[in-house]
């Protein structure tokens, strides 16, 4: 019996010994895959700046033209001709927002090393405070959560963040209806959780799907233009933060955009609504 035993527990210890050998394994391939995806990225984005970058040169070049001929050539133009030049004109601007949004997607760099406790609600108010004409000219009114926590991350990304997800809840509101747009927050033990709720035009199911696709235009309100890079730059901060975002929405009833992201215990900031 006692031989036995001792062959089972050597057996054991072989067993045990074999899987956590298999285990590190896994994870030394683990490491090499992410150094693999990181370099990927790497050189995905070095390509996405040089392209954008390259390609930004020839359409201000072009914009100064097509200005030149409108500023002192004008008088040989007929009223068709003074419309397609509006056109070009119309076109070369739509082309130059989309490579400054390619730009930026290209240029977000996330490092953890520096990432710094800045106070959310302060990241919102620089946000609202650079969408100040659009509020005002679309009558929008935004309140906060009385309590919003300090964070650690990089602060100006956040900015972008929410100036982009208040932004569209003013872009796509409804006709007729004054934009109302709630910012609010919770969390649990490990994540805090922020959302942006609006009254808009909402988001249909099957637009949902490509919501935060590259190059993704919902075209869910006429009259609406965009590069289709904006939330794709969203997710792209969110995650590199850790943390992940969604939405939930019905046509005509507004959108919720739910995100996270990693929580780190800090006393709660006092916020206040915004008009």
């Amino acid at each position: 019996m006692c031989e036995q035993g001792i062959a089972s527990g050597t057996g054991n210890a072989f067993q045990v010994d074999g899987l956590q050998n298999e285990i590190n394994k896994l994870k030394q391939h683990l490491v090499l895959v992410e150094k693999k995806l990181a370099q990927k990225d790497e050189e995905l984005q070095n390509y996405l700046y040089t392209v954008s970058h390259e390609l930004k040169t020839p359409i201000v070049a072009m914009k100064g033209f097509t200005s030149l001929l409108l500023q002192f050539h004008s008088d040989a133009f007929n009223d068709e001709a003074t419309t397609y030049m509006d056109r070009i004109n119309h076109n070369l601007h739509e082309m130059e927002r989309l490579i400054t949004d390619l730009l930026e997607y290209s240029k977000i760099q996330i490092v953890h090393e520096n990432f710094e406790a800045a106070s959310m609600h302060a990241i919102i108010e620089t946000a609202i405070g650079e969408l100040r004409y659009q509020i005002s000219e679309s009558a929008a009114t935004i309140s906060l959560d009385n309590e919003l926590p300090v964070v650690r991350c990089q602060a100006n990304h956040l900015v972008h963040v929410f100036k982009n997800l208040i932004g569209n809840s003013i872009k796509y509101s409804r006709n007729g209806i004054k934009p109302e747009i709630k910012i609010g927050y919770n969390g649990d033990e490990i994540f805090h959780k922020f959302y942006v709720k609006d009254n808009g035009v909402g988001i249909s199911a099957i637009q949902r799907k490509n919501l935060f696709k590259l190059f993704i235009r919902l075209g869910n309100k006429k009259g609406v233009s965009g590069s289709g890079l904006g939330l794709a730059i969203v997710k792209r901060i969110i995650e590199a933060h850790g943390g992940e975002i969604w939405a939930q929405s019905q046509k005509n009833k507004g959108s919720i955009f739910f995100f996270t992201l990693p929580k780190h215990h800090g006393k709660m900031q006092h916020g206040h609504a915004k008009t």
